[in-house]
């Protein structure tokens, strides 16, 4: 299940997932094929998020966004806008793909501290 063959914070990203008892599994977003449409000034593209995650909880199920941001690139910011504020609500509304959530992770050390926050919140509702 880790993911042993690209950078450390990917690694360090993998592992923190395999030590979550709430994560039902968990998935490296890469060749998948899944992306997030959004614009950049005026330009049309596919954000390519690094993981997606299946997160047991009371209410059912939440498949987790995540994005692991690491250095700055001009383009993260309408990424991680677009994903949270357009594609989750949409998702949600839509109803039949399940429940939807995004996360963004500045400090792939503290992966797990900051998902449970993040769950404690409500950050479901977009």
């Amino acid at each position: 299940h880790v993911v042993a063959d690209t950078g450390s914070w990917e690694q360090k990203m993998a592992q923190a997932l395999e030590e979550m008892d709430e994560v039902a599994c968990y998935v490296k977003n890469q060749g998948l094929g899944f992306t997030i449409p959004y614009t950049l000034n005026g330009e049309e593209k596919n954000y390519i998020p690094d993981f997606i995650v299946k997160v047991r909880q009371p209410e059912g199920e939440l498949h987790l966004i995540l994005e692991v941001t690491g250095e700055k690139k001009k383009d993260k910011a309408a990424k991680v806008a677009t994903a949270r504020k357009l594609w989750v609500p949409a998702i949600n509304n839509h109803g039949g793909f399940g429940r939807w959530a995004f996360l963004e992770i500045v400090d792939p050390w503290d992966a797990k501290n900051i998902i449970r926050t993040a769950l404690g919140s409500d950050m479901q509702s977009g």
